[in-house]
């Protein structure tokens, strides 16, 4: 396979390298460049430099980089180990950002019959999309009412109905022009002893994206109730789509990457029902368990997981398993989360509401995925007993065999050794000599630096910023209090933190709707502002020390340029120039807070 040159002059012109890189890298400004840490090798400060106008990037470490295209290649070699020539990196990046070029030898055509295939699935999508509005589909109306989805959410999430007929998408997609082998291929027909049939039937029609938000394949829900009729059926891998590499919802895969956090979840349900809510980092699996492939996919957009799959006991044990994939695929937060009176988390969310969820995703952050394990293990054994104390150790031989990080495994059996009084070098030898195996290297996050405010709102941007900070953690609170906020909510929450001590995101929600302090469309945006912080609480605390000085520097940079701009004293203004240059270099919260000190007269001091 190969590119011509122009083609590839072509493809570079129109590639971003910001945008290439920043899928895989989280970026921040610099100057006129942008940086992040160096994702091929162990990287604690940013070393990885992007250019966008060279179009190249280039770690100062070790040595790697690039355009584009070779870039694109090296991080899919050396990180998910699949081996791309220049012209299938080429062939990828031209089809995810939609620009025309033709992939020449072995298989000249290739690029089109993709291509075809696209428009022939959009064009099924449409059709199952125009037939649930209509008298066919009164059936699917019905069910998707009784589980709370009104006519509006059907339209938003793009959800539609496979007619009962025998081969009523077969029929429009052939009068369309379509050939009847490529419908085949694509798994939307099947042949039997009768004839061409359509595999969906009598189903509710769930669209699959992939990461660039077009439709690859469907999940197909009965609203049937007969025994034997499977309740949800998925579409077969195809030439566009691969059910172990790709995850229902990941079409808001940016959502994702701004909160940094997904909830994974178990079934198509459970994730629109989230959406609903307004939890939009919700994410599943398609029909099978979670797999390794996935799971990097995910790794790519968030370290960090809320694992929401079902309680039953086959819940817990895909709950079990899908930990240990994440574990293996170096994701660094992992917690569960638990919920009563409710089967799914599609059941909870429609039974007790978003603000009942969000409590059971409070109280998942006090225990890891370790912990979530030792409770689930204890109920089987009577730990006063050595027999049982040594059956339950050994339960955990799994857990410590998919943990790539050798500290961490080290620190997890020392938990392990003091919650049983079990010698610590017993248990490694018995739980981790035996099981060690390749590291992998867990890719961490850089915050964006948040936008200046505008106007007044219920918050404004920079205030969002601030808030999503101070409810992932409310001591912080005293960096901010004396800033010159604008936004109604903002206000009513500051002053409810300055009369009312609280550790507690919920109970500051819960407090203020309790006392009357705040209106409907106030505790709506609150609890989003929750859901928001959710990705900044579950970040190491080096990470959140980061994001909260960056908040302060833009506060700040913000608060410099009105003094600036009222001051007629040129000694004061350069001082503040100075003062604002030393700010720019400035990483560390401790650093950021040492030079606000430096700034005398400002109008508050840090407590």
């Amino acid at each position: 396979m190969r590119i011509s040159e122009k083609d590839r002059e072509l493809l570079l012109s129109r590639l971003h390298i910001e945008d290439v890189v920043g899928e895989f890298v989280q970026l921040k400004k610099s100057g006129s460049n942008y940086k992040g840490l160096c994702p091929f090798h162990e990287d604690t400060n940013p070393s990885f430099f992007v250019n966008p106008a060279k179009n190249i990037c280039h770690c100062f470490v070790c040595d790697k980089g690039g355009n584009p295209i070779t870039f694109y290649q090296k991080y899919f070699r050396e990180k998910q180990g699949r081996e791309l020539s220049f012209a299938e990196a080429a062939g990828e990046l031209a089809q995810k950002y939609n620009i025309p070029i033709r992939i020449l030898d072995g298989d000249p055509g290739r690029q089109d019959r993709l291509e075809k295939y696209y428009r022939i699935t959009a064009d099924a999508h449409r059709f199952y999309r125009d037939n649930i509005f209509e008298n066919a589909g009164k059936p699917a109306l019905e069910y998707l009412s009784r589980r709370k989805m009104d006519s509006a959410k059907i339209e938003a999430n793009k959800l539609g109905y496979a007619t009962t007929q025998w081969a009523g998408l077969h029929d429009y997609l052939i009068n369309k022009g379509y050939e009847r082998e490529d419908l085949l291929a694509l798994g939307l027909v099947r042949q039997g002893e009768k004839g061409y049939y359509d595999f969906f039937r009598g189903r509710i029609i769930f669209p699959i994206y992939n990461q660039q938000g077009r439709v690859i394949a469907f999940g197909g829900r009965t609203i049937e109730t007969g025994e034997g009729i499977p309740k949800y059926i998925n579409s077969s891998d195809n030439p566009i789509f691969h059910k172990g590499k790709n995850l229902y919802g990941l079409e808001r895969g940016r959502i994702i990457k701004e909160r940094e956090y997904a909830i994974l979840m178990e079934g198509y349900m459970d994730v629109l029902t989230a959406v609903n809510h307004g939890l939009e980092t919700a994410v599943a699996p398609l029909g099978t368990a979670l797999t390794e492939e996935q799971a990097l996919l995910l790794k790519n957009y968030t370290p960090n997981i809320l694992l929401c799959l079902d309680m039953d006991g086959a819940g817990r044990a895909a709950t079990e398993r899908a930990g240990f994939i994440l574990l293996k695929a170096g994701f660094t937060y992992i917690r569960v989360i638990e919920f009563q009176g409710a089967k799914d988390p599609d059941e909870f969310l429609n039974t007790y509401g978003k603000s009942a969820f969000l409590q059971a995703v409070e109280k998942s952050r006090e225990k890891d995925f370790f912990d979530y394990l030792y409770a689930y293990y204890a109920k089987d054994y009577d730990l006063t007993l050595v027999p049982d104390k040594s059956s339950f150790a050994g339960r955990f031989r799994e857990f410590f065999s998919h943990i790539p990080d050798a500290v961490a495994r080290d620190g997890y059996i020392g938990k392990l050794s003091r919650a049983l009084e079990i010698e610590k070098d017993a248990l490694a030898g018995e739980l981790i000599a035996k099981n060690e195996q390749k590291e992998f290297r867990p890719r961490a996050a850089a915050p964006g630096r948040p936008a200046e405010p505008r106007g007044e709102d219920l918050v404004n941007p920079l205030e969002t910023e601030t808030l999503a900070d101070i409810l992932a953690d409310p001591q912080n609170f005293r960096y901010y209090r004396f800033f010159d906020i604008t936004g109604s909510l903002t206000k009513k929450i500051f002053q409810f933190l300055e009369e009312n001590e609280t550790e507690d995101s919920l109970r500051l929600c819960m407090g203020l709707r309790e006392m009357g302090e705040i209106n409907e469309r106030e505790r709506e945006t609150l609890e989003d502002l929750i859901c928001r912080s959710i990705g900044t609480s579950v970040n190491d605390g080096k990470k959140r020390e980061t994001r909260t000085a960056e908040i302060i520097k833009a506060w700040f940079t913000r608060e410099i340029k009105r003094r600036k701009k009222e001051t007629g004293d040129n000694k004061l203004k350069f001082q503040l120039l100075a003062l604002e240059d030393k700010m720019k270099n400035c990483i560390m919260l401790e650093d950021v807070l040492r030079i606000y000190r430096e700034y005398e007269g400002f109008v508050f001091q840090i407590s």
